[in-house]
């Protein structure tokens, strides 16, 4: 083949490599950036769908968020408990655990909301009360790890037939405010007392 043919097919043959190498870029790219973009937008739908956005008040400190999530949470007879602010304040899938003498219960956010709605929906919970009677906490940076000594009443306002228990909630500050990251909680027994260093 005379050289200038063969100059020609080569040439040739480079452009159509370089335009299939550029047509794989760009067909590469332009869907990862779609998929990102919708990934995205379904993320921030689905964060929005699923958690009530916190009154800035009740974030703005450990102090102002353990107070709201007691308020939240307890409701009169003939009431309702305000349980889009008790969602506000947590993490989405923060897990609740409880511990009984029977074992362990774990639940996460929307299963505990959702329990407890039934609960009162079925007349098993007719009012509630908690109330935070005491308090020892530490902290670290942006994490905080309080336990919260309680006083719980179910179905009665006489403070003689109420429960004491300590919560153990754990807390991180984002930098604009302060959120439940997960909560464990045990009733007082009588073979299990609260410590004295836990009732100041």
């Amino acid at each position: 083949m005379p050289r200038k043919n063969m100059i020609f097919f080569v040439s040739i043959a480079c452009l159509f490599l370089f335009s299939c190498e550029s047509k794989r870029d760009s067909d590469y790219q332009v869907p990862a950036e779609i998929t990102e973009a919708e990934i995205s937008e379904e993320s921030i739908t689905k964060i929005e769908q699923s958690s009530p956005i916190a009154d800035p008040a009740d974030v703005s400190s450990i102090d102002a968020i353990i107070q709201a999530l007691y308020d939240s949470i307890s409701f009169s007879e003939g009431e309702e408990p305000d349980l889009d602010r008790f969602q506000s304040l947590f993490m989405l899938k923060a897990p609740f655990i409880c511990l009984t003498q029977d074992g362990v219960d774990t639940m996460d956010l929307e299963s505990f909301v959702s329990s407890f709605r039934e609960r009162i929906k079925s007349g098993a919970i007719k009012s509630f009360y908690e109330a935070e009677i005491a308090r020892t906490s530490n902290a670290f940076g942006s994490i905080a790890q309080v336990f919260s000594t309680y006083n719980k009443g179910i179905n009665t306002e006489d403070p003689e037939l109420f429960t004491r228990g300590i919560n153990s909630i754990q807390l991180y500050y984002d930098g604009r405010q302060w959120w439940v990251s997960s909560i464990l909680w045990e009733d007082e027994r009588s073979d299990s007392p609260i410590p004295k260093e836990y009732l100041r």
